[in-house]
């Protein structure tokens, strides 16, 4: 055939292009126009990176005949594809030469069609749809935002908590500390060593640090139940936490000292074992037995009680040991009572009162203040133990009075029926 003499196979034609005449014979292709396709191809391919440029080769201008290659208006971001003219003309010459050169892109060309290198960045391709590049930057805002937010917190929780940063948290933290160290020293010197004490676990170790009794204490926890098995219980935010109001409300009315204030707020309670309205019925008892306990005591005449610890012994506010303590001392030792009371800031007013102040009667003084104090020492601390005095101690008054303060533990027994714990 006549193509077998012309050294190789020409491409395919495009699709679609109509042929209305013969290609040209094989002489028409000589070494001559070998050469020259072979000029236009090495041309068009030094284009590369050109989309637009027509072909530049002399020889082959003037043969393509102003045809050029037309590009489709195509939408921004994307590469431009060329558009080749078909004539419905027989083909010469000078148009299989631009064949040619067009049959194998540049990589310009290829890129143009869709085709891109593997190796090509995404992130770095022109023709990315920007949608999925508008979703990238809000993403990449979104961890920035979300970063911020968790350092703010973290530098928020570090100056307000953490200690020694200086912030409000430092104050309250200071303040918690200083009400616990209170409240454990009130309870160590206040409340009888021989009754057990609920606390939560920092409050334990708070007061076995100031010395209480480790096997007299109870520590609680969330889970913990009401602790009417002890005789007080130390109220923190923490055991408040787990009980809320009912352990003040239910279990624990009477308030033997309070410490702090606000959120550092520290109380210690008596702990009704039967229930707040039991607790209620027994000290109501326990003033009425008081009462008559108290009018004996105004009656006896070694024994001066000047208002108003008079009138507080008519209404039977005096603690029962006590009561009886004074009444043995009567038959030893001439005494004058200068006031009762109670230890303890905050503590409820219907709690006995658990303490005397005593001076030895002007009257009938017979002895100096140092042999005074040391006779009445001696004869209450033989006393019976269940109205021996805690502790007896000289105690100089805002008047400049100095007094001998006898004074009993924490809690107060009520009655053989009373619902705290001590009972």
């Amino acid at each position: 055939m006549g193509d077998e003499d012309r050294g190789g196979r020409l491409p395919h034609r495009v699709a679609g292009a109509a042929r209305t005449g013969p290609y040209p014979s094989g002489s028409a292709l000589s070494g001559e126009l070998r050469q020259r396709i072979q000029a236009a191809v090495a041309a068009e391919r030094s284009t590369e990176g050109s989309r637009d440029q027509e072909v530049t080769s002399p020889s082959v201008r003037g043969a393509v005949r102003g045809k050029r290659k037309r590009f489709a208006t195509v939408p921004a971001g994307r590469a431009p594809q060329p558009v080749l003219t078909v004539s419905a003309e027989p083909v010469a010459e000078d148009e299989v030469t631009e064949w040619l050169a067009s049959a194998e892109p540049a990589p310009a060309e290829s890129a143009a069609v869709g085709t891109s290198p593997p190796s090509q960045d995404p992130s770095q391709d022109p023709s990315q749809d920007p949608s999925q590049a508008g979703a990238r930057l809000a993403a990449q805002i979104l961890v920035v935002v979300l970063v911020i937010g968790l350092l703010t917190a973290a530098a928020v929780r570090h100056f307000v908590l953490s200690p020694g940063s200086g912030a409000p948290g430092d104050a309250l933290i200071g303040q918690e500390a200083a009400a616990r160290n209170a409240a454990a020293a009130w309870v160590v010197q206040q409340v009888s060593h021989d009754v057990t004490v609920s606390c939560d676990p920092v409050t334990c170790a708070a007061l076995r640090t100031h010395g209480f009794p480790s096997h007299d204490l109870l520590a609680l926890g969330p889970t913990s139940s009401y602790p009417v098995g002890s005789a007080v219980v130390v109220e923190t935010a923490a055991v408040q936490g787990w009980y809320g109001t009912s352990l003040a409300a239910a279990w624990a009315p009477a308030v033997l000292a309070s410490f702090g204030s606000g959120p550092s707020a520290i109380t210690v309670r008596v702990v009704a074992r039967h229930g707040a309205a039991t607790y209620q019925i027994a000290l109501a008892a326990a003033q009425a037995t008081g009462e008559a306990a108290g009018d004996a005591l105004l009656t006896d005449p070694r024994i001066t009680v000047p208002p108003p610890a008079s009138g507080q012994l008519t209404e039977g506010l005096v603690d029962s040991r006590l009561l009886r303590a004074l009444s043995a001392l009567a038959g030893r030792q001439p005494f004058s009572v200068v006031q009762f009371g109670n230890v303890g800031p905050g503590v409820s007013a219907d709690v006995p009162l658990r303490f005397a102040d005593l001076t030895e009667d002007s009257q009938v003084a017979s002895l100096s203040d140092d042999a005074y104090v040391q006779a009445v020492r001696a004869y209450l601390s033989g006393l019976n133990a269940s109205f021996r005095p805690a502790s007896m101690t000289t105690v100089t008054l805002p008047d400049g009075q100095v007094v001998l303060r006898v004074e009993f533990a924490a809690p107060s027994p009520l009655t053989a029926s009373a619902s705290q714990g001590s009972s």
